[in-house]
């Protein structure tokens, strides 16, 4: 038997799909992520989705490749790490969070970690019109000998994934 969604609840649920991303800003010294899309969904539960970082990210883009050992300390000194039997890496430092509005961390995602760069990535929860807009912007600056130029694009197409993920579990419940 199939169900189908009642016409205002597909419209909804359709609501969340149109996700913006781009890479805004590209020099050997830098490049900045864009990420925007404004979802059906409060922004306490958008927030509860963020911060289970777990629930959304691809084990495939993780040091361990196993789902489930990504955690997040969403509070300030907080990490986002995993650990495995044989290893464990912090990713990110949370230095600013107000749930459900605003979560900021600094560091390195991937190839960024062995380089000496500051990284900051937001995510901006805002209510607007019923909805939930939800930004993430990933500010990467480092030396121009790094060549950040060439790695503005596979970071964005890994974060971008991410983001699309993270939309899937605020609205459905599901990557």
């Amino acid at each position: 038997m199939r169900r189908h969604l009642p016409l205002p609840l597909f419209v909804l649920a359709l609501a969340a799909i149109p996700a913006r991303a781009e890479v805004r800003e590209v020099r050997p010294d830098g490049f900045m992520l864009v990420s925007e899309a404004v979802l059906p969904t409060p922004p306490d539960r958008v927030w509860a989705a963020l911060v289970n970082w777990s629930g959304w990210w691809d084990p495939a883009h993780s040091y361990s490749g196993k789902p489930g050992v990504l955690k997040l300390g969403p509070r300030a000194g907080g990490t986002l790490s995993e650990s495995w039997p044989g290893g464990s890496v912090e990713h990110a430092r949370v230095v600013n969070a107000m749930p459900p509005s605003l979560l900021r961390l600094v560091g390195g995602f991937g190839p960024l970690q062995s380089l000496a760069v500051n990284a900051v990535l937001d995510f901006r929860i805002k209510a607007e019109n019923g909805n939930t807009r939800l930004t993430m912007t990933y500010r990467v600056a480092g030396s121009a000998a790094d060549k950040l130029d060439t790695l503005a694009a596979p970071v964005d197409a890994v974060m971008s994934a991410g983001f699309d993920r993270l939309l899937n579990v605020a609205n459905t419940g599901k990557p």
